[in-house]
């Protein structure tokens, strides 16, 4: 088992734990039950929950390259590699929607922080795009490792939820809200 499915595994089942114990959130929301299930009706609980379900997904989309790669000759891993960062650009494509579809309700400046965020979805695709194009730029040989040698695909998923979570503590502290901030989106 690698270090990285390790880590993905400890930090999901710290994850359900967390989200199985007692919630200490005494709004009207959490303590009604029929709205358990439902979407979240605020900015913060809509944002973060977005967020969060992203990060996740971006880190499935590359472990699952990872899990498919040993099967795999030389051309297959080189688009197996590609749909990768297709599948990473397509999850943004939701987190961008996601976003956008946040109810503004319980933040003063939420069309402000939505603008920062939005943003950067498409810095995200940017560095995606660009990471994308270097894989693709390298010689097979690069192509025989099952990890691929030159790694851009995990390496791009840590700068993309680095250029997520990062404006999202920032718009945290400079709008004042900081359920935005610290756990906000993290697993």
């Amino acid at each position: 088992m690698t270090i990285r499915r390790v880590l993905l595994l400890v930090g999901c089942a710290v994850f359900i734990a967390a989200c199985s114990g007692k919630s200490k959130n005494t709004s009207p929301e959490a303590s009604t039950p029929s709205r358990a299930s439902a979407a979240p009706t605020t900015f913060v609980g809509a944002v973060c929950g977005a967020v969060s379900k992203w990060q996740n997904r971006m880190v499935n989309a590359a472990n699952a390259f990872s899990t498919d790669s040993p099967k795999l000759d030389v051309p297959a891993r080189r688009a197996r590699y590609s749909r990768a960062f297709d599948d990473q650009k397509a999850i943004t494509d939701d987190l961008h929607s996601d976003l956008q579809a946040a109810p503004a309700k319980g933040v003063a400046d939420a069309d402000a922080i939505r603008a920062v965020l939005v943003a950067a979805t498409g810095d995200v695709q940017t560095t995606l795009n660009g990471y994308q194009a270097d894989a693709a730029s390298h010689p097979d040989s690069d192509y025989e490792f099952q990890a691929v040698k030159e790694d851009r695909l995990f390496a791009g998923t840590e700068k993309s939820l680095s250029q997520m979570l990062k404006p999202l503590d920032e718009q945290s502290r400079v709008h004042h809200v900081p359920d935005l901030g610290g756990t906000c989106g993290r697993t």
